[in-house]
């Protein structure tokens, strides 16, 4: 479960990361200072739930919210704030829990428990891309590889289309789970169901896909995709 962490206070943000992060198969994926910077982090990144502290500047977690159910309308919202009144009045607009400062331990770690019950899904089937004003729903099976371009990320596909998106190649790994996609390089992620072939090239390697193209495999990463594969020799 993908979580965002919301709050001005950077020495909490990351106290409340530690607690967070201590339960099994829970990530904080960014931490925001804004709610300016939380809509737009929830935007590209599309974590399940956010820890939103209701007093930021630039845009409270109220207001935060109140655009992001627009556009994210599965968001889970637990807000954080020191003051009872806030969170009573956050918690009867969007969301799922509040918790006070100082933290509870214990009380934390059980609404994220409750939450992995909440946000448990099947595996991810399909993605969805921005590509300028336009959203494209690609099918997980028909992506050949992903390509790190400096800000942004080109997806390729088995159709031979490729689509320019903002994005971030490590949340894009997490995203789409080990068991389909391998960080074959630092710049590349790919189909491990569209390998065809691994070549050496020189002190390095290569992978040749299924539809003629090559992409790159550092050595590094080499050993752990052999393994991966089951074509240890």
């Amino acid at each position: 479960m993908r979580i965002i962490i919301a709050d001005d206070n950077n020495e909490a943000a990351l106290h409340l990361k530690k607690i967070i992060e201590e339960v099994c198969g829970v990530s904080v994926i960014g931490i925001a200072k804004t709610g300016r910077e939380a809509v737009k982090m929830a935007e590209l990144y599309e974590p399940e739930v956010i820890f939103m502290d209701v007093a930021m500047p630039d845009m409270n977690g109220i207001d935060a919210a109140r655009e992001l159910s627009e556009i994210q309308p599965d968001l889970y919202y637990v807000f954080v704030t020191a003051y009872p009144d806030f969170a009573l009045k956050a918690f009867e607009l969007y969301s799922f829990d509040y918790i006070l400062k100082p933290f509870d331990e214990k009380r934390i770690k059980k609404t994220v428990r409750r939450l992995k019950e909440k946000t448990a899904k099947q595996p991810l089937d399909n993605l969805a891309v921005r590509v300028g004003n336009r959203r494209v729903i690609l099918n997980l099976h028909e992506i050949l590889y992903i390509e790190k371009q400096l800000s942004k990320i080109l997806i390729k596909t088995t159709l031979g289309e490729e689509y320019l998106t903002f994005g971030d190649l490590k949340m894009l790994e997490i995203k789409l789970g080990p068991q389909n996609f391998f960080r074959c390089h630092k710049g590349y992620l790919v189909n491990l169901k569209q390998i065809r072939e691994i070549i050496a090239s020189g002190r390095t390697y290569e992978l040749l896909l299924r539809s003629g193209n090559k992409i790159l495999l550092s050595r590094e990463r080499e050993k752990i995709l052999r393994q991966k594969l089951y074509l240890i020799e």
